[in-house]
């Protein structure tokens, strides 16, 4: 007798021990687990060691895996999104630092870390415009191989380096901070509460 299985479109079974369909929930929930700033951090130590500095000792290894776990469903779930069509915001340019535009709701948010370090201004206005050109630099299948490279490297030190590290750092932050500022902008809760603390 068969069994019948949930789908797990962005794979967020293994560590949030649900399926998530909706796409904007998978970034709400990412984000429920980090800041922007500490996956930035992660990534660009994990690339720094999977492109010949050494094993990574930062964070132990079940961290380092629950995390590329969390970045795993992370890209799977702005591979849905890269065709959105949205406006982007106009933003002027006293209001570049207004924290509405990029600041969590949380009351740990410190609006100085939370700030996009790697996006251009038009990025900054639609992080739409991230998500395709992450897609159109390699393939989904080819992403998702290359940050299991990144993490099998960082932690293995008889690997030999991965391919253009200070690109696929750029990619991989540019994508988190966009994902950051679409749920900062249009997610108004995570799972069934709204952002404010309040259930619906």
């Amino acid at each position: 007798m068969k069994t019948k299985h949930h789908k797990d479109p962005f794979t967020t079974q293994c560590w949030l021990c649900e399926c998530i369909t909706d796409p904007y929930q998978v970034i709400a929930h990412f984000f429920a687990e980090a800041h922007v700033h500490q996956f930035r951090r992660l990534i660009k130590k994990l690339v720094c060691h999977a492109s010949g500095a050494g094993v990574y000792k930062g964070d132990s290894p079940g961290d380092i895996l629950l995390y590329s776990k969390l970045i795993r469903s992370l890209i799977k779930a702005v591979y849905t999104l890269r065709h959105t069509k949205h406006s982007a915001v106009t933003i002027k340019k006293e209001e570049l630092f207004n924290k509405k535009y990029y600041c969590s709701h949380y009351v740990s948010a410190d609006e100085w870390k939370e700030f996009p370090r790697h996006l251009s201004e038009k990025e900054y206005s639609n992080p739409y415009r991230v998500f395709q050109q992450f897609f159109s630099y390699q393939s989904l299948n080819n992403w998702l191989q290359c940050w299991e490279q990144v993490v099998e490297n960082a932690l293995n030190s008889d690997t030999t380096a991965i391919t253009a590290p200070l690109t696929v750092c750029t990619h991989l932050i540019k994508l988190v901070e966009a994902a950051h500022l679409v749920d900062v902008r249009e997610v108004t809760h995570v799972g069934e509460y709204l952002k404010n603390g309040r259930a619906l």
